[in-house]
């Protein structure tokens, strides 16, 4: 019996492609679902004179112990003593006598803290009302954001790090997403930014940073 050269060729090919193993399917790469930037937000206080005082008084009475001490605080909750000014600019009424207030002697101005300070007098028997004053300045805070960070991709599954300084007052994730989209996602605390992007964990260990976690879900 004779076989064609044609037939033993198409046996081969048989053979052969029956003997190698099936294809392996190639994995599927993680959907990309946007891509970010950290903005973290700063706050640099800024001293503002303010032209009113803060006072504080106290009277020496006739009989009593010839001392007395001046209380001063400040004017209002958002404003604080100037630590620098300690001379007090003290101030003598006359109560009683033809010139008491040349008997006073006044002490040094003492600071508890930017929000009370103390000042003595003394004027022996005479009756006297002793007035210290001292500066006042206000705090405000300069908000400004720092440079963005690199960009990097959200991947659904996949997790990212966001590295914050511990000194900044506010950071947010600004992103565009796959469909066109600019979104915005505050970072506060240990929350979820958003739905998708899921808070995983925090680590404190460096003293200027903290490296926060986070999951995309879809």
């Amino acid at each position: 019996m004779r076989i064609s050269t044609t037939s033993l060729v198409s046996l081969a090919l048989i053979g052969y492609c029956a003997a190698q193993p099936p294809a392996q399917a190639q994995p599927t790469p993680p959907t990309q679902i946007g891509s970010c930037v950290v903005i973290q937000t700063t706050a640099t206080p800024v001293e503002i004179p303010v032209g009113l005082r803060a006072a504080g008084s106290c009277e020496i009475a006739e009989g009593g112990t010839g001392l007395c001490t001046a209380q001063i605080v400040p004017t209002g909750p958002d404003l604080v003593l100037d630590v620098t000014d300690n001379l007090g600019q003290p101030q003598c009424l006359r109560l009683a006598g033809d010139d008491p207030c040349v008997f006073v002697q006044n002490g040094p101005v003492v600071f508890q803290s930017d929000r009370q300070a103390t000042q003595s007098f003394s004027a022996g028997s005479h009756r006297v009302r002793m007035t210290s004053m001292i500066r006042q300045k206000r705090f405000q805070q300069t908000i400004a954001d720092l440079p963005a960070s690199p960009k990097f991709s959200l991947h659904a599954g996949q997790l990212f790090d966001v590295i914050r300084n511990k000194s900044s007052v506010a950071a947010r994730l600004e992103c565009t997403m796959a469909n066109g989209d600019q979104r915005i996602f505050p970072i506060v605390g240990e929350s979820n930014p958003s739905p998708n992007i899921v808070f995983v964990s925090k680590n404190t260990a460096d003293p200027m940073l903290d490296i926060l976690t986070y999951r995309v879900t879809q």
